[in-house]
């Protein structure tokens, strides 16, 4: 029995021998498999190191580096936390301003205060973080690797701080919502520029005296709020540009409906004043029309949409819009009228130019006055001397041609004398 016991406890421990040789193979395997990255990781200790330590220095020394730290990480966080809060705002101003005007301004806002902000503030955070790394550079606090590191940051900091880059702090974020302002100012516009109805068949005096006011007042109060804003942004030009061209076209299509082609005659298209006697006659009422009921109402709207602004922003708005929609093509059709071959018919058609541009002499004196209207004033001086020249010379002829038909005999045949002919 002993002999027995003493096998079983031979083959017990050839097992366990055994096992514990496969486990010192699989140990010797594996621990050759990671020589290569213990050696690697070995290598990249002294890096790793340096990273995750950047900082070398006896405790009293950090004591005394940690005050100037914290004066200089306080304006640069202030600065990233704006900076947050202007992605914050992107949402907001990338939506569509028409679904709430005042909202969209009233974040606008907010982002030209956040921008002024960084604008002034980044620059003082940079020196202050410049000025602790030379502390700690001048104190052999920090390895150096690190601060070759953090002086290539700051100096790509500091290059952004061109007044090229700074515009760009936000992303690009106030030029896009500035742009959408634009278009709602356009759309505001475009969709409430409506040309006065006129009805082919009825007369221009059954139109009102003045038209009503061309645009609501709630939305006059929201182009001065959209202008207030483009104004602080730098651009008005812009903002004027599109009012200029949405309102002339509405004029230009409000005329569109008396027919005024006749205003581009050019003195080679007929042989005389009598021939185009007719739109002379008209021309006098499509005048007092266009200056009575459409440049006064232009006047008017522009007065109150640009009112804030100023006088001459808002004169100045007010001339172009006359001289696009049409103001110069009368004055240039009279011209047109003088320049024709002299006969008594044309002395006659002269005194009715005359007389139209003196019944609206104190209308044209008090819409074009300005400097801004300084071209409309010039042309409208030009044709008055034109128009009272013309007279005079025609007039003067007259006498002595009466003068000479004195001193001739009557016609025989009992005929009118060919001077009362024409």
């Amino acid at each position: 029995m002993a002999s027995l016991k003493n096998i079983e406890n031979l083959v017990a421990a050839r097992k366990s021998l055994k096992t514990s040789l496969e486990k010192s193979k699989a140990l010797a395997f594996a621990l050759e498999k990671a020589g290569p990255r213990l050696e690697e990781i070995n290598q990249r200790l002294p890096s790793l190191e340096a990273a995750v330590r950047p900082i070398r220095a006896q405790k009293e020394a950090l004591v005394a580096v940690g005050g100037h730290i914290d004066r200089a990480v306080g304006p640069a966080a202030a600065v990233l936390k704006v900076f947050d809060a202007v992605h914050g705002l992107e949402k907001s101003l990338l939506s569509d301003p028409r679904n709430d005007l005042p909202g969209y301004l009233s974040v606008l806002k907010r982002l030209e205060e956040a921008l002024r902000f960084l604008a002034d503030n980044c620059g003082l955070a940079i020196q202050w973080l410049e000025d602790i790394v030379e502390y700690l550079e001048d104190n052999t606090v920090a390895d150096d690797r690190y601060l070759s590191n953090l002086k290539k940051s700051l100096k790509t900091l500091r290059e952004l701080q061109t007044d090229e880059e700074r515009a760009r702090l936000d992303g690009g974020l106030l030029e896009a919502a500035l742009d959408k302002l634009e278009a709602e100012f356009r759309r505001l516009l475009t969709e409430n520029s409506v040309p006065l109805p006129m009805s082919s068949s009825s007369s221009l005096e059954e139109q009102a005296c003045i038209a009503p006011s061309p645009l609501p007042v709630t939305v006059i109060q929201k182009l001065q709020a959209i202008i207030e804003r483009l104004t602080a942004n730098k651009r008005l030009d812009k903002c004027i540009s599109i009012y200029v061209e949405v309102r002339s076209s509405n004029v230009r299509a409000s005329l569109q409906a008396l027919n005024l082609d006749y205003l581009e005659i050019s003195i080679n298209e007929f042989n005389d004043v009598q021939s185009i006697e007719g739109y002379i006659a008209q021309w006098g009422k499509h005048l007092e029309f266009a200056v009575k009921h459409l440049f006064e109402a232009e006047y008017k709207l522009c007065n109150d949409v640009f009112e804030k602004i100023g006088l001459d922003i808002w004169m100045g708005c007010f001339a172009k819009i006359a001289a696009q929609a049409g103001i110069l093509a009368f004055l240039q059709f009279g011209k047109t009228v003088t320049e024709s071959k002299k006969d008594p018919i044309k002395l006659l058609k002269l005194l009715d130019i005359f007389a139209s541009l003196n019944k609206l002499r104190l209308d044209f004196n008090r819409l074009f006055g300005g400097k801004a209207c300084a071209e409309i004033q010039t042309l409208t001086r030009d044709l008055i001397k034109r128009v009272i020249e013309g007279a005079c010379e025609i007039f003067w002829e007259l006498l002595v041609q009466v003068e000479l038909q004195r001193q001739t005999a009557p016609p025989l045949d009992g005929s009118v004398p060919r001077l009362l002919e024409t």
